[in-house]
């Protein structure tokens, strides 16, 4: 994973975040503290492989099958190419996304979900809609309409 993370934090060195795998973590108070800077990090990269606003749309139009990136553009006409094709990079080069060039003179490449990450992020994903269902009416009390994201 060579992009840039959303977040402040340095995701590709944990140890800058607190966590020490292993080494420096003696004592009970030291290694529950180790433990939670690990489970932490474990989130945030976890979160950062779903986020942007076309990720988890693709992922699920990848359930159904292969898409190539013109059936994609199709499916989501206010998502430009460039950012739809920034997004397909990126989950390929995380291992969710697989991408087949099925053609050596024409440009026939499709996208397909990845079997073991691809199908745990869709499980992940479908945890966070279950939980949204749950908790929205409450949370929609709270944020004020001028708030929330614009499709």
């Amino acid at each position: 994973m060579n992009r840039s993370w959303d977040s402040s934090r340095n995701l590709d060195e944990p140890e800058a975040n607190g966590a020490s795998y292993g080494q420096g973590c003696n004592g009970r108070f030291r290694i529950r503290v180790c433990r939670q800077a690990e489970n932490e990090w474990s989130a945030q990269l976890a979160i950062s492989l779903i986020q942007g606003k076309w990720k988890m749309r693709i992922l699920s139009q990848l359930q159904q099958g292969p898409v190539r990136l013109s059936q994609l553009r199709k499916m989501f006409p206010g998502a430009s190419k460039k950012m739809l094709t920034q997004h397909l990079r990126e989950m390929e080069d995380d291992g969710l996304i697989i991408r087949t060039d099925l053609s050596a003179k024409l440009r026939h490449v499709e996208y397909s979900l990845e079997t073991s990450m691809g199908v745990a992020v869709l499980h992940l994903i479908n945890t966070l809609t279950e939980w949204g269902s749950q908790h929205a009416p409450a949370l929609a009390r709270q944020i004020p309409v001028e708030d929330l994201p614009e499709e």
